[in-house]
């Protein structure tokens, strides 16, 4: 008897560590930018806990079409990543993230005249973003956002009838690109050491 496409059986067995959640995620801001007074001092960890929405990069290579006698063929071009990646984050009662955000766009262009520091190395971070194991919370696939900084804050609604939410707002990170890390989610237990 042919063996059936429906079995859960085969299913469940492709399925060794129960599926990858969407919700256990970990994004982290490895360095307090310059000239925010009003910086949380544990920037990492409080966008961390923060982070309300976030997304795994996605990966292009462009294609270059050939022609050849009246044919054309297509081969690899360059690697190209996307403009920008987008968090979601909780609003708390001291505004401290938000805050900080403004305060580093506003070193990036201040509000009153067109002016800023305009030192690189000193205006973008590394940002990064974690899969979490559903079992024990290991790091099992990661990736680094390098050169990444903050190019869109979005607005706050406010309305007389919302209850029973929290504030939240979208950031949009501007990045060079991003790469896996490995070597992190190693140190934590999590994954394999191969690079796909």
């Amino acid at each position: 008897m042919a063996e059936s496409p429906f079995s859960l059986t085969d299913f469940r067995a492709a399925l060794p560590g129960g599926g990858a959640r969407p919700n256990l995620f970990e994004v982290i801001l490895a360095d307090n930018p310059i000239g925010t007074k009003n910086a949380m001092t544990d920037v990492g960890r409080s966008s961390s806990t923060l982070c309300k929405a976030a997304s795994m990069p996605g990966s292009k290579v462009t294609s270059i079409d050939v022609p050849f006698r009246g044919r054309s063929i297509r081969v690899p071009g360059v690697r190209e990543f996307d403009e920008t990646w987008t968090t979601t984050v909780f609003n708390d009662t001291d505004f401290a993230f938000r805050r900080m955000i403004e305060e580093w766009m506003d070193n990036i262009a201040s509000h009153d005249a067109n002016i800023g520091s305009f030192a690189l190395t000193e205006l973008s971070t590394e940002l990064s973003v974690y899969q979490l194991d559903h079992k024990d919370g290991a790091r099992i696939r990661g990736y680094k956002f390098m050169n990444a900084w903050p190019s869109e804050l979005s607005v706050m609604e406010l309305a007389a009838d919302t209850n029973d939410s929290i504030q939240e707002f979208d950031i949009t990170w501007t990045y060079s690109y991003w790469m896996q890390d490995n070597d992190e989610v190693q140190a934590r237990g999590g994954g394999d050491s191969t690079t796909t």
